[in-house]
């Protein structure tokens, strides 16, 4: 019995390595990939946004271009960028980032 479980551990250990490595693989692909660019990039320009917008938030930048990178719903995101959906907010997970962005420009550009 315990030999059972033990078999039954190590399995399962390989089996979490094994999807780990897949991941790791996929995302290295997408993050290097030169005949692709970060979806990012033309979500925030069809926001109206630039790199620059995010000056002084680099650590929620990098978050956001690594959710980006790992993003499962890349199908989703070109159609949006193509104009084909009007509803990102429904499967971007960079969705707040941005809006914040926005609000951080708008204030910027209103003044007293």
């Amino acid at each position: 019995m315990d030999t059972f479980l033990f078999t039954v551990g190590i399995v399962g250990l390989l089996l979490v390595a094994a999807a780990a490595v897949w991941l790791s693989v996929v995302a290295w692909r997408r993050a290097t990939s030169e005949t692709r660019t970060l979806p990012i990039w033309q979500a925030m320009t069809r926001r109206g946004l630039e790199p620059a917008d995010a000056a002084g938030q680099e650590r929620a930048f990098a978050v956001a271009v690594r959710r980006c990178t790992m993003c499962a719903s890349l199908d989703e995101c070109e159609h949006w960028l193509a104009g084909e959906r009007d509803d990102a907010d429904a499967f971007c997970p960079n969705t707040t980032f941005m809006e914040n962005l926005q609000r951080g420009k708008q204030r910027a550009t209103v003044k007293p």
